[in-house]
């Protein structure tokens, strides 16, 4: 499975910068969480959740434009 990819236009949505507002708050919580005393168990269970915090947020970020080489001679 691929990442999905948000345009630009996507990611200035008042929509997305409020799920990004959320996912950084709850990214901050999940960091505090995990500072505590806690089990292996429940560890592991915090540190899942915060992987897939980050990987929401990655949708956020500038996708490189990758230009075909060959293109040129296509034409």
């Amino acid at each position: 499975m691929s990442d999905p990819v948000l345009t630009k236009p996507d990611r200035d949505s008042a929509a997305w910068l409020k799920v990004m507002k959320y996912l950084e708050g709850r990214l901050a919580t999940l960091r505090s969480e995990n500072d505590a005393d806690l089990t292996p168990e429940k560890t592991a269970k915090l540190r899942g959740k915060i992987a897939e915090v980050k990987l929401l947020m990655k949708m956020n970020a500038d996708v490189p434009v990758i230009e075909d080489e060959n293109a040129k001679f296509r034409d």
